[in-house]
């Protein structure tokens, strides 16, 4: 692999810490802007992914600290912020946890200030919809590797990103409300549109990258049929894309709550094999040197 465990883990955190934090950003100011009983209800479901912001993406910046494997390499990450794409992602990725910190640890102490919580929705929008991008560009930014460039790898990043995210409140909703709570089914249909979303755009990715070089094509021939298959059809396609449909599609033989955990678990296996097998099937593209 081009990039170890620690990397898909900052991927998949940094990008279901940051969907989850826009789900909850949109969700407020929506509230805002309506003021009525449906945003009230969404915005109080919403609230989990601002308790669950943070805690992804510490969690995340955690791992690209062990991934960096010293302290000096990691101070020169902060003090060159526009050297390189990580570099700026790295940024991203803490003001998000700033912002995320701060709207979390006012609510743990009682209401959020209207003011604080617009502010840091206003910061922290904008940098989550940069981390969630982020993630798919500091691949696609590797020259070296055809299989990465494409600009439907960020596209492919943001939407996983949106659906883990939502995926992260529907389940912690699920899981945690009191029996007598309503849970968002609202939230959770909106979950299963990103999720056809995320299933077009993979496709377009597969579709677009196994004509676009050798080297492209034999990666893509990885994931469809070599050594990655069985983890790329049960774990992303059948466990993340097909089972959250499914509970969707039956929801009325099913528990509703059961089938919203179950679906939302799916989701997020699904969305950090998805990582794993992106980064595995890489393979470097031959360098042509040509004589001037």
């Amino acid at each position: 692999m081009v990039f170890g465990w620690y990397i898909v883990a900052y991927l998949f955190l940094a990008g279901a810490g940051a969907g989850a934090f826009f789900a909850a950003s949109c969700a407020s100011m929506w509230d805002a802007a309506v003021r009525s009983d449906a945003s009230e209800r969404m915005l109080r479901t919403c609230q989990a992914g601002f308790y669950a912001a943070p805690c992804l993406v510490v969690l995340a910046a955690l791992f690209l600290l062990l991934d960096l494997g010293n302290a000096q390499r990691a101070w020169l990450v902060v003090l060159s912020p526009f050297q390189s794409v990580m570099s700026a992602g790295a940024w991203l990725v803490a003001l998000l946890a700033a912002a995320s910190c701060a709207v979390a640890a006012s609510a743990a102490l009682g209401s959020v200030p209207r003011a604080l919580l617009w502010t840091c929705c206003v910061v922290g929008a904008p940098c989550a919809l940069g981390v969630m991008g982020y993630t798919g560009l500091l691949l696609s930014d590797m020259v070296s590797i055809d299989f990465w460039r494409t600009p439907w790898l960020v596209a492919l990043f943001v939407a996983s990103s949106l659906s883990c995210g939502v995926a992260v409140i529907v389940a912690l909703d699920a899981a945690l409300a009191p029996p007598s709570y309503e849970v968002s089914r609202g939230l959770w249909k909106a979950g299963a549109a990103l999720g056809c979303v995320e299933a077009a755009v993979l496709a377009a990715f597969v579709v677009v990258q196994s004509g676009f070089t050798d080297s492209a094509r034999a990666s893509c021939e990885l994931l469809l049929e070599g050594r990655l298959a069985p983890m790329f059809w049960g774990g992303v396609v059948a466990t993340g894309l097909a089972l959250p449909l499914a509970a969707h599609a039956f929801e009325r033989a099913l528990p509703g709550r059961a089938a919203m955990l179950a679906a939302s678990l799916g989701v997020l296996v699904g969305g950090l094999l998805l990582r794993y097998c992106i980064v595995a099937a890489a393979s470097f593209s031959p360098l042509v040197l040509s004589a001037v």
